[in-house]
């Protein structure tokens, strides 16, 4: 039990883990780790109903996808990108957003590869203390994710698009020069399940609405 309760106080230091992708475009007040899983599961049990898969396992995977983020901090996919590791200006930000887009396939599937080492050996740290039973759990619905094979882990990974423009947009109600497209154009790349694409645009008629 002490191990568990060390575990847990680990995991509790999410929630001063400030979100990257907002931060990077000049908003002050981004949403925690915490923030964004608590929301993202809720969004998965919200729009998870009458599908056919495993709603309980899509919630793990909700609840267990950034963990590994209290020893590896929150990685972007632009991370790398800027050069020389300078502050950038606002536009070398969109630049690199853009050619994060235009990069190639293997380009971004070496750039993933290093991303799941590192975060996979911080999973294990983290829940490596942990009772087995437990530990195989976590570890599974991790990976399920990071496959993306599974409908639970398709889904999961749509929904996260879908809280992350959630998060943007909200950014950009506060701040009006606030940039959502990057947002929108990652959305569009992975978002495909029609309940979801409702959504987003029931936020694109809000922001359009509010641009009036």
């Amino acid at each position: 039990m002490k191990r568990t309760l060390a575990f847990l106080q680990k995991v509790g230091e999410l929630k001063h883990l400030q979100r990257q992708g907002v931060l990077l475009y000049g908003y002050k007040n981004a949403d925690s780790a915490s923030d964004h899983t608590l929301r993202l599961a809720i969004m998965v049990w919200v729009f998870g109903q009458g599908r056919r898969m495993n709603l309980e396992q899509a919630l793990k995977i909700a609840l267990v996808h950034d963990l590994c983020k209290v020893y590896t901090g929150d990685i972007t996919p632009y991370d790398g990108l800027f050069s020389n590791g300078k502050a950038a200006s606002a536009k070398e930000k969109y630049d690199v957003a853009k050619r994060w887009r235009r990069l190639t396939i293997k380009q971004k599937e070496k750039r993933f590869k290093d991303r799941f080492r590192k975060e996979y050996a911080a999973l294990k740290k983290l829940i490596g203390k942990l009772p087995e039973r437990v530990r195989r759990d976590m570890e599974r619905a991790w990976c399920d994710y990071q496959k993306l094979e599974s409908p639970e882990a398709k889904f999961v990974n749509q929904v996260d698009r879908a809280e992350n423009l959630l998060e943007a947009f909200e950014a950009w109600e506060i701040d009006k020069r606030f940039p959502t497209m990057p947002w929108w154009e990652h959305a569009d790349e992975v978002i495909h399940d029609k309940t979801l694409q409702e959504f987003l645009r029931e936020i694109e008629k809000e922001e359009l609405r509010r641009k009036k």
